[in-house]
């Protein structure tokens, strides 16, 4: 049954560029999900949206087996491309039909994904469905803190000039991002962890690019002539406020993780 998912199939080519850890860093998550989730060597993970494995790979390094669902091939396919000896294993599914039994993982990973779940309350019940007694979601996220000024202004400028022609997420909205979980009835298994990551290099014109490209999932099913007209908001917001395009800045940026117990049944 075709799925209303948002596939991540157009992100194959740039998503480890524009989503990727910082060089080195990839440990250090890894390390930072096993303590958030109390995952051992002999552990069994699902993740859901596996992607090209940023996550899933140097987890994997870590626990017995990560198996993990997507439904972008192209973006499977770069994980295979870059996996050497790391158990994880992949399969073709929506979050809200995984195609395993009940009972059978120890954790699930899920970073910043169900905003494009269209099931997604359908998902947190399968996911609630596959955990062993005591297994818990690990949800993260990477987190940029307060928002620079300037990408601030870029960013008001965007979104009113393409108003109610940017569609609403297919999954959770964006003002529900921090409570879904809790809402649903999941319990918080101890504080939320996180890691830095150091600062992210801004600019006006690498925005501007990312706008160009439909980098971001939310910009997928704006229609040209918004987009058109969101970018020149963009141009000319700039230029009223007399900021070099080329201009850079450093956005200091986190990995964030926090485990969290599924409902009683």
């Amino acid at each position: 049954m075709p799925s209303e998912s948002l596939a991540f199939d157009r992100a194959a080519d740039f998503y480890d560029e524009t989503r990727g850890f910082p060089p080195g860093q990839e440990p250090h998550i890894a390390a930072l999900l096993c303590r958030v989730g109390g995952l051992t060597p002999i552990s069994r993970v699902i993740e859901i949206g596996i992607g090209t494995g940023r996550v899933a790979l140097p987890l994997g390094e870590h626990i017995g087996a990560v198996m993990g669902v997507d439904l972008a091939r192209p973006m499977m396919r770069r994980l295979l491309a870059k996996q050497t000896d790391q158990p994880v294993y992949i399969a073709e599914a929506d979050a809200a039909w995984l195609p395993f039994p009940a009972g059978v993982f120890d954790a699930a990973v899920a970073v910043h994904v169900f905003h494009v779940i269209a099931g997604w309350q359908t998902a947190l019940r399968e996911v609630a469905r596959v955990l062993c007694p005591g297994g818990v979601l690990i949800s993260a996220n990477n987190d940029r803190g307060e928002q620079h000024p300037i990408d601030r202004l870029m960013s008001d400028a965007f979104k009113q000039a393409v108003g109610d022609a940017e569609p609403p997420n297919v999954g959770i909205p964006h003002d529900r991002y921090d409570t879904f979980l809790e809402d649903e009835g999941w319990t918080p298994a101890g504080e939320a962890q996180s890691h830095p990551l150091g600062a992210e290099i801004h600019s006006p014109a690498r925005y501007l690019e990312l706008l160009e490209q439909r980098s971001w999932s939310s910009l997928w099913r704006v229609p040209d002539d918004a987009l058109a007209r969101g970018i020149a908001a963009v141009r000319a917001a700039l230029a009223e406020h007399q900021i070099d395009p080329n201009q850079s800045y450093g956005v200091e940026r986190a990995f964030i993780a926090r485990a969290y117990l599924p409902p009683a049944s």
